[in-house]
């Protein structure tokens, strides 16, 4: 253009006009691959986008935050609208459904219903962690209940959360800091001294058992010589997956769901396990199990909750100084847990006896 006049160009044959133009358009081309993206734009958008810069600049704020402002607003509106009440319920329902014990459904029940009752006509989306904080500091509790009770809460939102409830979980930003766990955690290893049965009442147990009710002697060795857990999979099991070599959890009793091998099988467990076959012809499963085991347990007297798995968790780790096998064999999720857990709750020497403790003596 010149003048506001379109310039020409004129060729004398056809053949130089079309390889001008190839050229032009190769030219084109290349220009349109190097510019930004933003030099595409139409200039109508050009100037909305500067005009939306300079409203968010007078106004001391980015662009992105309200994008991101808005984007948190439509997934909002996407969220299935339920109040605290509602998803409380089916929690509990799906929790149950899924195999938990009876005594961390029992637990759970307990926190989630409390919470219902503060909040329960309010939405599940819109709870705060200021609320989670207040109501936890409402029980008036010690901080190991107090983290116990968060960890119930956290539970519930992160079920929440994969059903499309809520967004986030407040309980995150509400849980204890590190310095907190970790006096939290001392804690629970001194209580857990307290939770280890001790050798002589390992013995005393499994001979009171041996000498006057040998059909149920399958359940205190599995428990405490391979760490079953004592409400479902101990009883559960099929003597058929206990062998001399290994024993398999199937994952129809497993509290994880998942199937675990326990290998390898302490030479006292392998003693037992021969004892067992050869006394009893059907050792699993048990009947009348409740009965006979408050009977038998009153050899030893005081009983601590799951003193067996804990005591054998507690030898184990002692013992062997492995907590990766100790973890696997417990079906534990945290080998580093299991650590600061159980360390130092028995002595190496305790744990000799511990393992020493079979038929023969």
């Amino acid at each position: 253009m010149e003048q506001g006049r379109e310039r020409t160009r004129s060729f004398n044959t056809r053949q130089e006009a079309e390889q001008e133009k190839q050229h032009r358009l190769e030219l084109m081309a290349e220009g349109y691959a190097q510019s930004e993206p933003f030099d595409l734009l139409p200039p109508h958008e050009k100037r909305d986008l500067y005009a939306l810069h300079e409203r968010a600049r007078i106004n001391g704020y980015e662009l992105w935050d309200a994008v991101r402002q808005h984007e948190k607003a439509l997934g909002q509106d996407r969220l299935q609208a339920i109040t605290v009440r509602e998803a409380v319920e089916r929690c509990l329902v799906d929790k149950q459904g899924e195999g938990i014990t009876p005594r961390s459904l029992q637990s759970l029940r307990s926190v989630l219903l409390r919470f219902a009752g503060r909040h329960g006509d309010r939405q599940f989306a819109d709870i705060t962690h200021a609320e989670v904080s207040a109501f936890v500091d409402g029980m008036n509790v010690g901080l190991r209940t107090r983290l116990g009770y968060l960890t119930d809460l956290r539970t519930l939102f992160s079920w929440g959360i994969q059903k499309g409830l809520a967004e986030s979980n407040p309980v995150v930003a509400a849980m204890p800091g590190r310095a907190t766990r970790r006096k939290i955690m001392l804690a629970k290893r001194e209580r857990r001294k307290e939770q280890v049965l001790s050798v002589e009442d390992c013995r005393a147990l499994l001979g009171w058992v041996r000498e006057h009710d040998t059909g149920l002697l399958a359940y205190p060795v599995l428990c405490l010589f391979a760490g079953l857990r004592p409400e479902r999979e101990a009883p559960g099991m099929d003597w058929a997956d206990v062998t001399f070599a290994h024993i398999t959890v199937d994952a129809s009793i497993a509290k994880d769901g998942e199937t675990r091998i326990i290998e390898p099988l302490a030479p006292n467990l392998v003693e037992w396990i021969k004892f067992i076959g050869s006394s009893c012809p059907s050792p699993l499963p048990l009947r009348n199990l409740k009965r006979r085991w408050e009977r038998a347990r009153e050899v030893v007297g005081h009983w601590p909750h799951d003193a067996m798995r804990h005591s054998y968790a507690s030898y184990h780790f002692a013992m062997y100084r492995d907590v990766g096998l100790t973890a696997k064999n417990l079906g534990h999720p945290s080998p580093t847990l299991l650590r600061k857990d159980y360390n130092n709750a028995v002595t190496r020497e305790q744990a000799k006896g511990f393992w020493s403790i079979a038929p023969g003596g």
